[in-house]
Parts: C-alpha cells; sequence; structure tokens
C-alpha cells in the first residue's frame, strides 16, 4: 500500500475545496454558513446532511457520518486511502510525491493506454464477427448491456493485436506488460486471447486493469484472465465493481456471484449491485472491498457439494471483518442453477425474492462444523468447541460474538457463558449532541471554532486528566488541546484533519457543525473564549486540590511530596479568595 507523509496529506486537504468537491457527487445548498444536502450515505426525506467550507469537514446528523475530503472519497466513490489521496490529487491539481505513487503511476501509464486501445479494437472486432455477437445475443443479452460492460471478441489468429496496435518494439513491451500478449522464446509474441468473447475488468475508479476471455471454440481453459502484473492484482480487483456503484449506494448492499456473465445478466434484470471475484478464490483484500462498498455483504453460491466448499473456504475470511454495523450473509441456488442460469429462465423478480433466505455466514459456520463433528460423542464436542471457538475469537465485533458464543454453548449443551458485569459499574456519560453543554463541553465547542485564540494558552490542560471521570467532555478538550500544542500552523482546517482519526472525532464533528448561525453569532461567541477558560482553570484548581486533600486525608501529609504540600496550601487560599467549589 502506498505511504504518503502527513505533510503531503495536509498539503493536500490545504488546496482541496471540500464544497465543490461534493457538489459535484452530490447537490448541495447555502443554508447560514454551511452547505446541506440529504445524505449520500442514508435515505431521507429532509437534508441533514451538512459540509463547513471554514472547517472543510462534512457531518450527518441523522446516520453520523463524517470527515473530510478523503474520507468522504473513501465512503462515496468506495476507495481505498491511496485510491482516494490519488483521486483527490488529481481533482486539486496536486502532483503526487515523485519518490513513491507518482512514479508508480508514471510507469503504470502506457500499459493503462495500451490497455485501452486493446478494449477498444476487441470491440471493433465484436462488431465484425457474426458468431459472438450470435452467442452474445443467445445468452439473453441486450445491445445495451453489452455496451454498458464493454464487451469484445478476440479472432483466432495469434497475431490480431500486434497487427491492430503495431509491431514496434515500444509497442510489444507494453503489450507485454499489460499481459496482453505471451512472448516465445525466438522472440516473437502472440495474443493471449484467441477465440474468446472479451470482458474487461476495471477497478473501482473504472481504471482497466485487465481482461477475462470466454472461449467459443471449445478450447480449455473455457475462461482465462490477465496474468498477474503490474495493472492486475486478481486479489485485489472485483469485476463490475465500478458498474454497481449507484446500484450498491441505493441498495444498501453488494452481492458477490462466481461469474462474468452472472453480473452481466443480474445488471441487465435490474439487480445492478452485483460484482464477482475475479477468477479467484475471495480473499481478504475482497472481503475488505465488499464492505466498504456496503454494509451488507451477500455471498451467492450454488446448492452443490462445490459451491457448499467455495461458502466454507470464504466464511474463513470473515471473522476480522465482522465489526459493528456489518451483515455477511451466504446465499445458496438451487442444485444446477447459477445467477446466470436462474434469471434468463425465470426472470430477476424470483431471483431477488431469494434474498431473504439468505442465511448469516456464522450460521453456516457452526452447522457445517457441526456437521463435520459428532456432537454425541464428547472427545468430538471438544474438537468442535476448540474449533468455534478459534473462529470466534477472531470477530472483531464483540457483542456479535457474545451472541453466538452462547450459541455455541446451548449447541453443547453446557452452561451458559457468564455474561460480562455492567450493571453496578457506574456508566460514563456518553456524549449527545442534543444534550446540554457542560463547562468543558462548551471550552470544546469554543477550541474547535476558534483554535487560533491566544487565550488557550492559558489553560492549564495537564491538569485536566482529574476530570476525566467526571466529564468526558474534559478527555476530549485534553486531546484537542495536545494536537494544538505541536500544531505550528493553528486553523481549524487542521485541527480537524488530526482529529480524523481520534475516538472522539464523531463527538467533535457534531459539535461543531451544531454551530451554523451568521457571522455576529460568531463574534459573540469568540467573546466567550476569555472567560471559559478562566472558569476551567478554577475548575480544575478546584480538582486538583481536591485530589490532593483527598490523599492527604488517606495517607497523612507526610503522602505527599513537599511540593503537594505546598500546593494544598497554596490551593486551599486561592479557593478561599475565589469562592471556588460553588459552580
Amino acid at each position: 500500500m502506498a505511504n504518503f507523509s502527513p505533510a503531503f496529506i495536509d498539503a493536500l486537504l490545504e488546496h482541496c475545496d471540500l464544497v465543490r468537491l461534493i457538489d459535484s457527487r452530490v447537490p448541495l445548498k447555502k443554508k447560514g454558513r454551511d452547505f446541506w444536502a440529504c445524505c449520500p450515505f442514508h435515505q431521507e426525506k429532509s437534508p441533514s446532511f451538512s459540509v463547513s467550507a471554514d472547517k472543510q469537514i462534512y457531518y450527518c446528523f441523522g446516520c453520523h457520518a463524517h470527515g473530510n475530503a478523503i474520507g468522504f472519497l473513501m465512503a462515496h466513490d468506495r476507495l481505498s486511502f491511496p485510491e482516494a489521496v490519488k483521486t483527490l490529487a488529481d481533482e486539486v491539481g496536486v502532483a503526487l510525491p515523485e519518490d513513491g505513487p507518482a512514479g508508480e503511476q508514471e510507469s503504470l501509464r502506457p500499459l493503462r493506454a495500451i490497455l485501452e486501445k486493446a478494449i477498444g479494437v476487441y470491440r471493433s472486432a465484436l462488431a465484425e464477427h457474426p458468431p459472438a455477437q450470435e452467442y452474445l445475443r443467445g445468452r439473453g443479452l441486450s445491445e445495451e448491456i453489452i455496451g454498458r460492460f464493454e464487451l469484445g471478441y478476440a479472432p483466432s489468429a495469434a497475431g490480431f493485436l500486434s497487427q491492430k496496435l503495431g509491431r514496434e518494439p515500444s509497442l510489444r513491451q507494453q503489450l507485454l506488460g499489460a499481459g496482453l500478449v505471451s512472448g516465445r522464446e525466438d522472440g516473437s509474441v502472440y495474443d493471449r486471447f484467441r477465440g474468446r468473447v472479451i470482458f474487461p475488468i476495471r477497478d473501482g475508479r473504472g481504471q482497466a486493469v485487465g481482461l477475462g476471455g470466454r472461449s467459443l471454440d471449445g478450447h480449455e481453459p473455457k475462461y482465462l484472465n490477465s496474468p498477474e502484473s503490474a495493472l492486475y492484482h486478481k486479489g485485489r480487483v472485483l469485476y463490475g465493481l465500478h458498474q454497481a456503484r449507484e446500484g450498491m449506494r441505493r441498495a444498501g448492499r453488494v452481492l458477490l456471484v462466481e461469474g462474468y456473465l452472472d453480473v452481466i445478466t443480474l445488471h441487465q434484470a435490474g439487480i445492478d449491485y452485483a460484482v464477482a471475484a475475479s477468477g479467484t478464490a475471495l480473499g481478504d483484500s475482497q472481503m475488505e472491498m465488499l464492505f466498504r462498498a456496503a454494509h451488507e455483504v451477500l455471498l451467492c453460491f450454488d446448492g452443490d457439494t462445490a459451491g457448499r466448499n467455495a461458502a466454507w473456504r470464504a466464511v474463513q475470511t470473515a471473522p476480522e471483518h465482522l465489526r459493528a454495523g456489518r451483515l455477511l450473509r451466504l446465499l445458496f441456488l438451487p442444485d444446477g442453477q447459477d445467477p446466470d442460469s436462474l434469471v434468463r429462465e425465470q426472470g430477476g423478480a424470483v431471483f431477488e425474492s431469494m434474498l431473504p433466505t439468505a442465511r448469516p455466514a456464522i450460521d453456516f459456520f457452526l452447522e457445517e462444523l457441526q456437521r463435520r463433528h459428532n456432537l454425541a460423542a464428547e472427545d468430538e464436542k471438544a474438537l468442535f468447541l476448540h474449533a468455534a471457538r478459534d473462529f470466534l475469537k477472531r470477530v472483531s465485533d464483540p457483542v456479535l460474538r457474545e451472541v453466538y458464543e452462547q450459541r455455541v454453548q446451548t449447541l453443547c449443551g453446557l452452561a451458559p457463558v457468564a455474561r460480562r458485569a455492567t450493571s453496578r459499574a457506574p456508566r460514563k456519560a456518553t456524549f449527545s449532541a442534543a444534550g446540554g453543554r457542560s463547562l468543558f463541553k462548551t471550552a470544546l465547542r469554543l477550541l474547535l471554532n476558534f483554535p487560533e485564540d491566544p487565550a488557550w494558552q492559558a489553560l492549564d490542560r495537564d491538569l485536566l486528566p482529574f476530570l476525566f471521570d467526571r466529564d468526558p467532555m474534559a478527555e476530549i478538550l485534553a486531546e484537542a488541546l495536545d494536537i494544538l500544542a505541536n500544531m505550528t500552523h493553528l486553523s481549524s482546517h487542521e485541527l480537524f484533519a488530526k482529529l480524523s482519526v481520534l475516538k472522539h472525532a464523531e463527538a467533535c464533528y457534531a459539535l461543531v457543525m451544531s454551530d451554523s448561525g451568521d457571522e455576529e453569532g460568531q463574534v459573540l461567541m469568540r467573546l466567550e473564549i476569555s472567560g471559559c477558560v478562566a472558569r476551567v482553570n478554577q475548575r480544575l484548581a478546584a480538582a486538583r486540590s481536591h485530589f490532593i486533600s483527598r490523599a492527604a486525608d488517606q495517607g497523612g501529609l507526610s503522602a505527599l511530596s513537599e511540593q503537594e504540600r505546598a500546593e494544598v496550601v497554596r490551593l486551599s487560599r486561592r479557593d478561599r479568595r475565589n469562592g471556588v467549589g460553588s459552580e
């Protein structure tokens, strides 16, 4: 994965106009100081998605989605972090670092160009080859869907592509690098794809990375893919992902099927959130890509033994990806059917009616594991328990893990797992944007809006940990102040770029985006800062004094250091003088 320095990311975000970026994908309307739209990440009728031009952040008051420009591209365009950085750099005209991904991209550019030319050549060849057209019509594909997925045809001639694209040595190297031709020992080359219908393979950004070919003349293998290359890594590609982007966003789910024609037939039937693994078993990278695309992932398999074995292998990669809010389910089709044949014979509505029968992946795992062990035999029951517990330990969502731990205990006839004691322990208050503002919440709100104000330098931030247990806002305020202490240029924009990776980021985004008043309101807010800092310092001093006094009561003054004894006296005098403790 590409590495980008924090300095480069900061500079990239500084060049970005978040309002313009989001407006190009989700039309925004200005209201007050901010811009609003219906959220692109959940279904809603009235706008709750807010974008701040000043702070270059977005926040949804409905689903709590939040972030900066890079985070938006990752969520909306279904991109990985490096892909989002590259996309943003392209859009704002910032060059990528020369010693890293930029050099790599430069070397890939001619390979992508030759691959795009090959796709065009194969599409033209399809128009001139009636048998290939007849094959696709026989599979029920319309001209519109053939064009959408850019299907083509590779004639049987071994030198067809070289003749069309040129025989110069430089072009030959590009053809080899893109996996379009193979080399012979004598230095000559021949087309890799011959006598095949061509399926262009694109990544999530729509860039061509490889080809798939389906044999028409009976030659094996029936399906042939591009070889692994600088462009094409089959374990990191999902066929149809680019075409399925809008469908996945609308449906809130993604459906993984086995073959290219399964994907195309489903899209033609209106099930336009289908993708396929690119000629490989489902791996970790592809599983994470699926969950980046939608919170609900459906894996579709044939109902025969081969299909169940494939499902078993796929589920082995699942636990670490099962975080809170994610659903992974398995759909098994009737024996002898695949999505392509079922849709062509019975229609897309019948296929969609089967989707509710999809079963949770862990249910399938436990049932399959149980089928492989005789739980009536104690020794095999122990083997079952070992395997089930090892699998569940890897599940990232602790609540989901606990639910299935109870299931395993029940299956084995054991006492239920003791639940973690939580009722007697006092629960810490959680942040609510709609709740009342404590003193520290007010201070955090002002800090997030005006981090450059010099009054913050007077706040005794080293004393904040004394109040972490009483007020969670104190901990968040401390995090923000620590970030500011290490920043050379103080601005809300840069502060939120740093806050975005912290656990309390959502609370900060919600708090600051609640302040969408006019300029006069901003001026009045700024006037509150000095008084707020003074009150915070008084509260912190009182907390520190209380802590030291309690320590002295429990262990005597001898338990305190000389500095702490002096501080008891000093703070006690100041408290009496200022009347601290009544607030």
